[in-house]
């Protein structure tokens, strides 16, 4: 498969660094993968039948004038972030699992995952240098699961925007579910992608812990995940499902997602802190998704809730992406990094009259 060019503005994509493992261990990963019973339609349930690319523009059509682009800006839209942020392209391919045919194309016996990672910078990114070196020091790694049907730049500003607080933010697109690819997207691999969020944690400790670009810049004591629409059932089944809980995830927050698709038990004991995050006036996925799943999760656990919006231009657009990205920041500072006064910063963030409220359990 081959991805379409993602340009960013005011700057080149620089050399692809091509990462192939093989890791036995990822192939057993999700037991809700292909080798599981899916006779039960429960399990292929879509948040968005129709994909999300078309959604977003229907959504800005009718919402909020929006300024918002698809492509990461070069100097932070944060005024109070600390970090600039650079961002590089990994292809990483999974050598132990296969990928879905698409299209015309047919299946492959691996799982290519070209996956953005966005980094704070020792500088700004420009022509000249579009790859800056790290800032120094170690920062705690998010991956991000993209929603179906669409692919993880339409993102990039709220992965862009977490980066400036001073995380590696990986976001892959799926082989069976992003628009990134060629072809129909092919909704029953979603059950593979827990996996695939799994083998994009163990890539980035591995470039970490090498040579190379993001040498020594990932602590790996410091993991967290987050996901949009299935991209979020997608990640909630990654940290808070018995069928393929990655116990190096220690917290997560999930987007307007939902718990169901994936056999086993959702939110076991023992589970990380999680936030989810949804829109009251989600078109697309029912806000009772997400309050049913805080009612399930365990503590420490927290429900920001959008008072206006709608599915997807929430988390990418202004004037709620920037709110909803400081208020991520200060719940991963809180439970990544452990930083104390953290947790009056999310309540401040997550308490904003006319636009966002928050509760915790």
């Amino acid at each position: 498969m081959t991805p379409h060019d993602e340009q960013s503005t005011g700057s080149r994509v620089g050399p692809l660094l091509v990462i192939v493992f093989a890791i036995a261990a990822l192939a057993s990963a999700c037991s809700g993968g292909s080798g599981g019973s899916t006779s039960s339609g429960e399990r292929v349930r879509l948040i968005a039948p129709g994909g999300l690319r078309s959604l977003l523009a229907r959504e800005r059509r009718t919402g909020a004038p929006s300024t918002s682009t698809t492509t990461p800006p070069t100097t932070t839209t944060l005024p109070t972030a600390p970090f600039p942020v650079a961002h590089t392209t990994l292809h990483l391919v999974d050598t132990t699992r296969g990928s879905p045919a698409r299209g015309g194309a047919p299946a492959e016996p691996h799982r290519a995952l070209v996956t953005t990672v966005y980094y704070p910078a020792s500088e700004a990114p420009s022509d000249a240098t579009p790859e800056p070196p790290p800032a120094a020091g170690r920062f705690p790694l998010v991956v991000f699961a993209h929603g179906y049907e669409i692919d993880a730049a339409a993102y990039a500003p709220l992965l862009h925007d977490l980066a400036t607080g001073g995380f590696v933010v990986a976001a892959p697109d799926f082989p069976g579910t992003s628009t990134a690819y060629g072809g129909a997207a092919n909704r029953a691999d979603t059950l593979e992608q827990p996996a695939d969020l799994s083998f994009v944690i163990t890539s980035l400790l591995h470039a970490s812990a090498n040579p190379g670009l993001l040498h020594d810049t990932i602590n790996p004591d410091e993991i967290g995940d987050s996901g949009h629409s299935d991209g979020g059932v997608t990640a909630a089944a990654t940290a808070y499902n018995t069928c393929c809980i990655d116990p190096r995830i220690r917290a997560s927050t999930i987007l307007t997602g939902g718990a169901f698709g994936f056999e086993g038990q959702w939110f076991p004991p023992g589970t990380p802190p999680v936030m989810f995050v949804h829109a009251v006036g989600d078109e697309i996925n029912p806000y009772g998704a997400s309050t049913s799943m805080f009612s399930q999760a365990q503590s420490p656990k927290y429900l920001l809730t959008v008072e206006d919006g709608s599915h997807l231009e929430v988390f990418v657009d202004p004037p709620w992406e920037p709110e909803v990205a400081q208020a991520m920041i200060a719940f991963y500072d809180l439970y990544l990094k452990h930083d104390a006064t953290a947790e009056a910063r999310l309540h401040t963030e997550g308490d904003q009259p006319g636009m966002l409220t928050l509760e915790q359990g």
